[in-house]
């Protein structure tokens, strides 16, 4: 049966990029950066917060997923969660994160939408 979920992809322009914002700005481990297919020259690379089971995979643009573009930049189908918004919004802003504005506060918890190194929008969310 199924048990967890391994992987969700972001697709990306530059790799090092966003290898360099996934780790260095949000603080994510590196869990793999090794080439894609044997000879292709193309690299998997994942990311995830420190103990957590699903990974990132940021997801090289290239020809043959190029009907992927459409998706960069704009907002991603998940939510990074945290336990304090207020605290990790503070922190990723002084780590030169960008947000399209401050937490939201509603019933189910609160939100803010952050921007990835290659434009894309993720929810970063507290549950209540």
């Amino acid at each position: 049966m199924i048990t967890t979920i391994a992987t969700v992809s972001v697709f990306v322009e530059d790799q090092d990029r966003a290898k360099a914002f996934y780790t260095e700005k949000l603080g994510m481990k590196l869990t793999n950066d090794s080439e894609m297919f044997p000879g292709s020259g193309m690299r998997w690379i994942t990311v995830a917060p420190e103990g957590c089971p699903t990974e990132l995979t940021l997801f090289p643009m290239g020809e043959q997923w190029e009907h992927y573009r459409e998706a960069m930049g704009k907002p991603q189908c998940f939510t990074l969660h945290c336990d304090d918004i207020d605290q990790t919004y503070r922190e990723l802003t002084e780590r030169g994160v960008q947000f399209l504005g401050e937490p939201q506060k509603q019933p189910w918890g609160s939100f803010a939408i952050l921007v990835d190194s290659e434009g894309n929008q993720i929810v970063l969310g507290q549950r209540s």
